[in-house]
């Protein structure tokens, strides 16, 4: 038996899913659309895709920090773990106190940073 290294196969098996999916979308009948192909009822979207959504900009007075590759921003001498979701995002701080502050990403409120809460540790979840 012949052994095929695997970019071979995953090149053989990209085009076997890019055949099935033609003839899925442009041949094959589907009775939900009355027995036509989806492909003649596609439409391309009137609006541009941008690629990237633009960073979010906060206000003066708003500490920002980016989110680092392991989901963490640091905060007060200290490792904060805020989202693996926002790594490479500026967060924004919002404060509410001496002690209490809030982690935001653009208008989304993420959670609370405090000096006497206990550090959040991801290994805890």
């Amino acid at each position: 038996m012949r052994r095929v290294s695997r970019p071979r196969r995953a090149r053989r098996s990209a085009a076997a899913f890019d055949a099935f999916r033609r003839v899925s979308d442009e041949e094959h009948p589907h009775e939900t659309l009355g027995q036509r192909p989806p492909a003649s009822r596609y439409a391309p979207s009137p609006r541009p895709y941008p690629g990237k959504a633009a960073s979010p900009e906060y206000a003066e007075g708003v500490e920002v920090r980016r989110v680092r590759s392991n989901g963490e921003i640091k905060w007060a001498g200290e490792r904060v773990f805020v989202s693996e979701a926002l790594i490479g995002e500026p967060v924004g701080l919002v404060r509410h106190d001496d002690r209490l502050w809030t982690v935001r990403f653009g208008h989304l409120e993420i959670g609370p940073v405090g000096r006497l809460l206990p550090a959040y540790n991801q290994d805890s979840r």
